[in-house]
């Protein structure tokens, strides 16, 4: 499936576009391809783009004043990633976009991403459901962190993404379900027996 396959799919999942409509959208995008471990944006730069991931995954993550990461955020495949209130409000970033696999993207710019919003009524609700998906996800994210025991953490994460777990490192899991390269083996080692 071609780059801009994935995002028809990802479109006619919140809209009927047509064919002219879907052709003027993918005039607006940019492909990028990218290594492992490759940062796609740095904390303190502005994030220009949305990013549309065709192969590959992506995290977000910052960094607290013990320079310990926190991951907030991993995407792979047909899912969007960006840094919302930088690219949104122009400001620096809070946190890093870093690549975990060699892969592609499709990338829209600002001001391309606004003026389809402006040109295309369709389009205004695929921002409207980027929003409310990654809103959604945020208030799930922090119930999930606050409700769950390290083992409970681990076991749902293995169990709800055991195929993303196997593309990712172990510590980039426990930083994402914010404990301890430590307490995750430990923790994923009595999930497995």
């Amino acid at each position: 499936m071609s780059e801009f396959e994935l995002l028809k799919t990802k479109l006619q999942e919140i809209s009927s576009f047509s064919q002219e409509e879907l052709h003027e959208i993918y005039s607006h995008f940019e492909i990028q391809s990218f290594k492992k471990n490759e940062f796609l944006l740095n904390s303190d730069e502005v994030c220009h783009y949305l990013y549309f991931v065709t192969k590959g995954v992506l995290r977000t993550f910052h960094l607290n004043a013990n320079a310990s990461e926190f991951t907030r955020l991993i995407v792979s495949e047909g899912e969007f990633c960006t840094i919302l209130i930088s690219f949104q409000e122009k400001v620096a970033s809070p946190a890093f976009i870093q690549a975990l696999e060699h892969g592609s993207l499709l990338r829209i710019s600002n001001e391309n991403f606004q003026k389809l919003i402006s040109e295309n009524s369709k389009f205004e609700k695929v921002y409207l459901q980027i929003l409310e998906r990654f809103q959604n996800f945020q208030i799930k994210r922090i119930e999930f962190l606050t409700s769950y025991s390290p083992q409970e953490k681990v076991d749902i994460f293995l169990k709800e993404q055991s195929e993303l777990s196997q593309r990712l490192t172990d510590k980039v899991i426990a930083t994402y379900l914010q404990i301890t390269p430590e307490t995750f083996s430990r923790c994923k080692k009595k999930s497995n027996s």
